[in-house]
């Protein structure tokens, strides 16, 4: 979701100071009084506001917005760091390239969705967040099947090529000690 708001509109770490001081209890109107005393922010309401302050209402708006997708941002993260510590084969998993990291990244997203959804009292809402976890699971797999087939599609080339080039190297005589090749998959 892409939001628009004057608090959205301001820096980066801008934001993220912010979201640090809701995390850590400050009131809002100090955080208002904050956020318009920086010259950074008064360029910001300026150019794209017409010079008006960020009020309580767009912070209220905010928390309840930029500041809960951090929020669950920072949960994921602290859930996927747990789980990577507390399982050896996890630590071995995010080794991989980045798409694999973000295989790995939706896994641990969808196992700690399984463990909230196992706290809820079942119902209509279970049974769809069950579906919903399911569909997306189902999506998960598939795209790991196929990139599995495209792993073994690769090695079944590289295995012919050098199979290619041995042939070519007996015809020519220039074959000297060659080593054994890895069967082809079938």
């Amino acid at each position: 979701m892409t939001r628009n708001g004057k608090i959205a509109r301001l820096p980066l770490a801008i934001r993220l100071e912010l979201n640090q001081r809701l995390q850590d209890g400050q009131k809002g109107t100090q955080l208002v009084l904050w956020l318009n005393g920086l010259p950074e922010v008064k360029a910001v309401m300026a150019a794209e506001f017409k010079g008006e302050p960020i009020t309580e209402s767009n912070l209220s708006r905010w928390k309840n917005g930029g500041y809960r997708a951090w929020e669950k941002e920072q949960n994921t993260r602290e859930g996927a760091v747990a789980l990577i510590e507390s399982y050896p084969a996890f630590r071995e998993a995010a080794k991989d390239g980045l798409s694999d990291k973000m295989a790995f990244f939706l896994n641990v997203r969808m196992v700690m969705e399984l463990q909230q959804l196992n706290l809820e009292k079942d119902g209509a809402r279970k049974s769809k967040r069950w579906r919903d976890l399911l569909d997306q699971f189902t999506v998960l797999r598939r795209g790991e099947l196929q990139s599995d087939r495209l792993r073994l599609q690769q090695d079944k080339f590289g295995l012919q090529r050098e199979m290619s080039q041995i042939e070519s190297g007996k015809e020519s005589g220039t074959v000297a000690n060659t080593p054994p090749t890895k069967s082809l998959p079938r």
